[in-house]
């Protein structure tokens, strides 16, 4: 299962256009108030990141809000869209982005997009989320909680240990319920820039 899983991930990286593949994670319905705001603000500025590859779960809520977002930046700010949605087979490709097809099943296709970037963000999401959380990390992947939107991004934080690169200010915000929406991106594009020049990963 895990050869095949990293064999198809390797098939399905071949394929992605040039840049830095990012991946966004989480629930299919959003659940906390501020769930789709930060989607749309968290899309806004990944887009602004020339080499920025979005990989979406191919799934409605916050796949679909972040996905749709970075999308129309993007092409706002004349760059490439570059948003790929890894679904099973036989799903109807979406009408943004390039879809891609990997596994049988949600269970599969999480396998197989839990081992394709080196950084996954993670808002909301039940146990399929937290399957993919797993995964990543043990294939060495960063990830970066939104914690304050609740649920398995909640637990993933309380799991992973700050980054000794990171303030404990800058890390803090992602859990505090008290920040807003606009700060807690903010934090998270920091956090990203921080891993991105000094190479550090996330370790649990």
């Amino acid at each position: 299962m895990k050869n095949h899983a990293n064999q198809q991930a390797q098939s399905l990286l071949s394929r992605l256009p040039p840049g830095m593949p990012v991946a966004i994670i989480g629930s299919t319905s959003f659940w906390h108030a501020d769930s789709q705001q930060t989607c749309i603000l968290l899309g806004q500025a990944l887009a602004a990141l020339p080499e920025a590859v979005l990989l979406t779960g191919g799934v409605t809520g916050i796949g679909e809000a972040c996905g749709r977002s970075f999308y129309q930046a993007r092409l706002d700010l004349g760059l490439p869209p570059q948003v790929v949605h890894v679904m099973p087979e036989g799903m109807a490709a979406w009408d943004y982005g390039l879809s891609l097809y990997a596994g049988q099943d949600m269970q599969e296709r999480r396998a197989v997009l839990a081992r394709m970037a080196p950084v996954y963000i993670v808002i909301e999401g039940g146990p399929a989320t937290a399957d993919e959380v797993r995964i990543a990390l043990e294939n060495g992947a960063t990830v970066i909680p939104f914690a304050r939107s609740g649920a398995c991004a909640r637990d993933a934080y309380a799991q992973i240990r700050k980054p000794p690169a990171l303030s404990e200010a800058l890390w803090a915000v992602l859990g505090n319920d008290a920040a807003s929406v606009e700060q807690t991106v903010a934090a998270a594009m920091d956090i990203l820039a921080s891993l991105r020049t000094t190479g550090t990963r996330m370790i649990v």
